[in-house]
């Protein structure tokens, strides 16, 4: 077939993503692909919708990418990691173990995380030096597993650096080789920095618009200077969350497009409530927050309580089967495995956290338990699923 069919290289790409994905399912926790999140958490179907999500620079400062696994799926969110800045991968600043080294690894990320309902989204610094081999680069994330990219475009040393039709050569390269690729413009509202990117050439193209609503760093007198001075004077609360809202939809509402604030994850809890409470009001239905590695810890339960609007659904996530295989969690210490599918049967092994194990029969439900049949270096017994307060033991793996 290879021989008789001209491969295009969107095909070839997205091929060679699936090959790669692959490989790191069979070779399982390996240096292919992140351990399993810690702490465990059960598998989950796809997200449908538009989650709040948590902005990752790389692994190597903001965590590993069990714990980010763990904590966002834990509330319902996705995640943004950078993948490229201008046309070099992101492994040339991150050491860590499951750096971007380009779309191989995308595909690997991607799958790991979207396998625990956490959608996988990336962002990259576009510097408008090259934009063709850019555009490539955000197609080539695309068709590795990437929901959608968030392109960050500012006009200071290492960022844009590129002329209106830079941007619009970029949008027509990646409009070419991804048609329905999703971009989101992410964008400093701050009045007097605008007119120096072009922003009507990248909204032309994009499906949405992300501004740095990030009230203290902007909270300084010179700021607040300029903000006088184009118009938008702060009053007596300074630049405050509801003001750097406020300024966002003047600026952005009239693309017709989605507003998507990423907020100030260093804030405090108080802080991040009137954040959400007016982005709402203002119909910016969903959230982010930069950056995972240093928010307040604090604003993870809260998102996960203030869901984004429309809210977001997951597909039916796997269960567990005869034939498939499943990992033991939550114990705190290990989990029995019985001669029979009973509270009273007889303790052949008592397996640990994290232990693979084949199920071969089941469930029976049996003394307040559902029991499964597993088997793990040639020893078989029954094992229960959860306790009665619904701590789940045999998570699907």
């Amino acid at each position: 077939m290879f021989l008789r069919e001209r491969i295009t290289r969107r095909r070839f790409i997205a091929m060679t993503a699936v090959m790669a994905g692959a490989a790191a399912a069979s070779l399982g926790a390996s240096s292919c692909e992140p351990p399993a999140p810690n702490p465990l958490v059960p598998l989950r179907g796809r997200a449908r919708g538009m989650t709040h999500l948590a902005w990752a620079w790389h692994f190597g400062v903001d965590s590993p990418p069990e714990r980010i696994a763990s904590v966002l799926a834990q509330n319902n969110m996705g995640l943004i990691l950078k993948s490229h800045n201008g046309t070099e991968w992101m492994s040339r600043w991150d050491s860590s173990d499951f750096a971007i080294t380009g779309p191989g690894r995308i595909a690997i990320l991607s799958n790991y995380f979207e396998r625990y309902g956490i959608p996988f989204h990336t962002y990259c610094v576009l510097q408008g030096l090259d934009p063709q081999r850019e555009a490539a680069m955000c197609a080539d994330v695309i068709s590795a597993g990437a929901r959608s990219i968030f392109i960050d475009v500012e006009p200071w040393s290492g960022y844009w650096q590129g002329t209106p039709q830079a941007a619009q050569y970029f949008g027509q390269e990646f409009r070419r080789l991804q048609p329905n690729g999703t971009l989101y413009l992410c964008v400093e509202p701050r009045p007097w920095v605008i007119p120096r990117i072009p922003m009507a050439e990248f909204a032309s193209f994009c499906q949405g618009i992300a501004p740095m609503v990030y009230w203290e760093t902007f909270n300084t007198a010179e700021n607040v200077r300029y903000f006088e001075a184009n118009g938008f004077p702060p009053g007596s609360a300074g630049i405050c969350p509801e003001f750097l809202l406020d300024v966002s939809y003047s600026l952005f509402a009239g693309y017709n497009l989605p507003i998507y604030p990423v907020g100030q994850g260093a804030s405090s809890y108080d802080a991040w409530v009137r954040f959400m409470s007016r982005a709402y009001q203002l119909n910016m239905g969903a959230v982010s927050v930069w950056r995972y590695g240093v928010s307040n810890q604090d604003i993870w339960p809260l998102l996960r309580y203030v869901q984004p609007r429309p809210p977001v659904t997951w597909d039916e996530a796997p269960g567990l089967a005869i034939g498939s295989t499943a990992t033991v969690a939550n114990t705190g210490a290990c989990l029995n495995v019985r001669e029979r599918p009973a509270a009273t049967g007889r303790v052949v092994d008592c397996l640990f956290d994290g232990a693979k194990v084949a199920l071969r029969d089941g469930p029976v439900d049996a003394d307040g338990y559902r029991w499964w049949l597993v088997e793990v270096r040639n020893i078989k017994g029954w094992a229960a699923e959860s306790d009665s307060r619904g701590n789940v033991w045999l998570l699907p793996s």
